[in-house]
C-alpha cells in the first residue's frame, strides 16, 4: 500500500447530507487542490449520502482513483421507505458485509478496496463471523486492508484474533483526551495504525462558534447535545482556554487541535471533513508529511 498522508480528506460532506447546505462543485475543486498538494488519502463510507459520496468521489478522481488510498466503510444498511430521513441499521452479517464490499467496489469503480472498515459493531452478529467473511473477501482480492471503526477494545481484540486488522478508526480530539488506553495497547502490540476522526469536534475546535451560533435542521449539529444549552456554553469556555494555549505557541486553534491529535501514540492520520478549497489548503499546512 502507498504511504498515506497524515491529513485525510473526509468525504462525508460529499454525500450532500447532514452538514447543512453543501456545494458539491466546491468540494470537487477541493479534491483537485488536495491532489495537487500531495494529499493521497480519502475517507468515505457507503452510508454517506446513501452511496452518493462514493459515486461522486470516484467521478471526481477519475483514473486517479487508482493512484490514491481510498478508505470506505460498510456494515450499515438503510430502509427503502419514502420517508425524508432513512432509518440506518447496523448489519455486519456475512451476507450484508459481502454485499457492502461489492457495492462499494461498483460505486468507487475499483477492483480492490484499499481499506475497508466495519463502520460500527453489530451486536446481532458474532464478530468472528463478520471478520471471517472479510478475510475471505481479502483472500479473493477484493480488499487490501481490513479495519475496524468505533470498536471497543474487547471487540477489537476479538476481531484481531480472526484476521490481521491494519487500521482502527475512532474519534479523538483534544477536549476528550487521548485514545482509550486499552485500545492503544492492542494497537501497539499488534501493530495496528489509528486513523482519528472528529478531531475538530464537529467544527467546535475551529473556534468559529459562539453562544449565538445556531444550526439548520439539515445540519447534524442541530441534533448533537454538545451544541445545546449549558453543555454548549461549557464547551465554549473550554474552547476559549484552548485558544489561549494555541495563541501562546503562535498557532490557530484548529491547527493546534490537529497537531495535538497527530502527536498521540499510534495515530498516523486525521480525517478532516472538507467542503472548500480554502479548508484543504489551511488544514494541509498543519502537517503534510507522508507516513
Amino acid at each position: 500500500m502507498n504511504k498515506i498522508s497524515s491529513i485525510c480528506f473526509g468525504c462525508e460532506p460529499l454525500g450532500g447530507t447532514d452538514w447543512g447546505n453543501v456545494d458539491i462543485k466546491a468540494i470537487e475543486d477541493a479534491v483537485n487542490t488536495a491532489l495537487d498538494l500531495g494529499l493521497n488519502f480519502f475517507d468515505t463510507a457507503g452510508v454517506y449520502g446513501l452511496g452518493l459520496s462514493e459515486k461522486r468521489l470516484s467521478r471526481i478522481l477519475g483514473k486517479r482513483r487508482h493512484d490514491v488510498v481510498i478508505a470506505t466503510k460498510g456494515g450499515l444498511r438503510w430502509d427503502q421507505s419514502e420517508s425524508k430521513r432513512k432509518v440506518i441499521l447496523k448489519d455486519s452479517s456475512p451476507e450484508s458485509i459481502r454485499g457492502d464490499v461489492e457495492s462499494s467496489l461498483k460505486r468507487l469503480k475499483l477492483d480492490i478496496l484499499p481499506i475497508f472498515y466495519v463502520h460500527w459493531p453489530d451486536s446481532n452478529t458474532k464478530i468472528e463471523d463478520t471478520f471471517f467473511e472479510l478475510l475471505k473477501l481479502k483472500n479473493e482480492g477484493k480488499i487490501k486492508s481490513i479495519g475496524c471503526s468505533n470498536f471497543s477494545a474487547k471487540q477489537l481484540d476479538i476481531a484481531s484474533n480472526v484476521c490481521k486488522i491494519e487500521y482502527v478508526q475512532l474519534p479523538v480530539n483534544i477536549l476528550d483526551g487521548p485514545p482509550n488506553k486499552n485500545i492503544s495497547e492492542i494497537c501497539t502490540n499488534k501493530k495496528i495504525k489509528i486513523i482519528a476522526y472528529n478531531v475538530l469536534l464537529n467544527g467546535l475546535l475551529t473556534g468559529k462558534f459562539d453562544q449565538n451560533s445556531s444550526f439548520p435542521k439539515n445540519d447534524r449539529r442541530s441534533r448533537l447535545s454538545i451544541f445545546k444549552g449549558s453543555t454548549f456554553l461549557d464547551a465554549l469556555k473550554k474552547v476559549d482556554k484552548l485558544k489561549i494555549e494555541a495563541e501562546n505557541v503562535n498557532n490557530s486553534l484548529a491547527h493546534y487541535s490537529i497537531d495535538w491529535v497527530l502527536k498521540q501514540e499510534n495515530i498516523i492520520s486525521v480525517v478532516i471533513g472538507i467542503k472548500s478549497t480554502d479548508q484543504i489548503i489551511d488544514n494541509w499546512s498543519v502537517k503534510s508529511n507522508l507516513i
